[in-house]
């Protein structure tokens, strides 16, 4: 508290609970578990200004903040803040361009707030345009009128209708243009367990947009946009189609990736000794054998390939967890070199192992009727020969 008043460029300062009283900082943010509960927070209005027991009620403001502040701040800003800058009362010495400029960024803003709030839980959220360029029905076309004023209103309205469609557009694109391969792209090593949660959060997030996109208000819209001839209807209502497709595909391939789990678990656990780490490739291999033959979605070269290298990061981060390289110098260097060759056999063992039983499981999907793993090795098995070549240098 001293702090905070006699600092001029301490800007804030936090009160949270604790087991026996409120505890104040000016210096640190609150932890994730300190915003599970609320938190009070003094807030500095003007740096250059000391405080003082005369000014301190016009220079600092309190906030009451929760764990989702910005859900927090979200309905305050739709519900409060929104109706008060709408009041006519508020705007009597606006002229007509600062009301048309405040209000396009303030609608601007809570778009924004609506994305980043939907973000936050792993959503993708589709902003609504501003409350006076909704239509009251489906068919609203253009005035049969020749007063200038409402053939200019309403070209106003579908150019905000259609700014609306444009946002919408490029956060579908983006979540449709997702693919699990990326992550191998990035230059990252994830493990089977990253390709069962990518696809989770890809089905959750195309069942939410397909829920959005049959509320009513966005039916609406898009119906609005073809009555007035707008050219964005059409690619739009090809995208739905899209959003569709890929939503099937994505709850389709969270299905049968869900049977793999609880092989995935014993190939990934901590606990596992990695001796025996060769038992567990025959569940995870029979495992995806029967998602190629049944599974309408994922038996593509393609989805297979990425799962097979990402198996192959798990089988390698098991082995550097063995042994890694600064073990191998340090056992050699307090001469314990028997071990050390022994520890790194066991290790090209159990790789070659994991080659040879897809080798198994690919003849077994070529079996007439199967189809076929028409991949070549050389690209699933890349890195994972790469690792065993360092095995066998050292």
């Amino acid at each position: 508290m001293t702090q905070f008043i006699e600092d001029p460029e301490c800007r804030f300062c936090f009160f949270f609970p604790n087991q026996e009283a409120a505890t104040a900082s000016a210096t640190e943010m609150p932890t994730k578990k300190q915003m599970n509960k609320k938190i009070i927070v003094m807030h500095r209005l003007h740096q250059e200004t000391a405080l003082t027991k005369d000014n301190i009620r016009e220079e600092v403001i309190f906030l009451e903040l929760t764990k989702n502040v910005l859900e927090q701040l979200n309905i305050f800003c739709q519900c409060v803040y929104s109706a008060t800058l709408l009041n006519p009362s508020n705007q009597r010495n606006w002229s007509e361009l600062i009301k048309k400029d405040v209000m396009g960024k303030y609608h601007v803003f809570l778009a924004q707030l609506h994305v980043t709030c939907g973000l936050t839980r792993g959503q993708t959220l589709l902003p609504q345009p501003p409350k006076d360029t909704l239509p009251l029905s489906a068919n609203m076309t253009a005035p049969v009128t020749n007063d200038s004023a409402a053939l200019a209103a309403n070209k106003e309205r579908v150019h905000v209708l259609e700014g609306a469609v444009i946002t919408w557009t490029k956060q579908i694109r983006h979540i449709l243009k997702q693919d699990p391969e990326m992550l191998l792209k990035d230059g990252k090593h994830p493990e089977p367990a990253a390709e069962i949660q990518f696809w989770r959060n890809k089905a959750n997030n195309l069942n939410s947009i397909h829920t959005q996109l049959g509320v009513d208000w966005l039916k609406k819209v898009i119906k609005c946009l073809d009555a007035n001839k707008s050219t964005y209807t059409v690619p739009f209502q090809r995208l739905t189609q899209e959003v569709v497709q890929a939503r099937e595909e994505a709850n389709d391939n969270v299905k049968f990736l869900s049977t793999l789990q609880k092989a995935i678990s014993k190939l990934t656990a901590d606990t596992i000794e990695f001796e025996t780490l060769d038992q567990t490739f025959d569940a995870v291999l029979h495992g995806i054998l029967l998602i190629w033959r049944y599974s309408k979605e994922y038996n593509t070269a393609t989805r297979l390939a990425v799962l097979i290298r990402m198996v192959c990061n798990a089988v390698i981060a098991q082995a550097m967890k063995y042994i890694s390289g600064p073990e191998v110098f340090t056992m050699i260097g307090q001469e314990e070199a028997v071990e050390c060759y022994e520890k790194l056999d066991k290790t090209l063992q159990i790789c070659t192992a994991f080659k040879d039983t897809y080798v198994c499981y690919r003849d077994k999907a070529s079996a007439p009727g199967g189809g076929g793993w028409e991949m070549k090795n050389d690209a699933l098995f890349l890195r994972l020969d790469a690792f065993r070549e360092r095995c066998k240098d050292a």
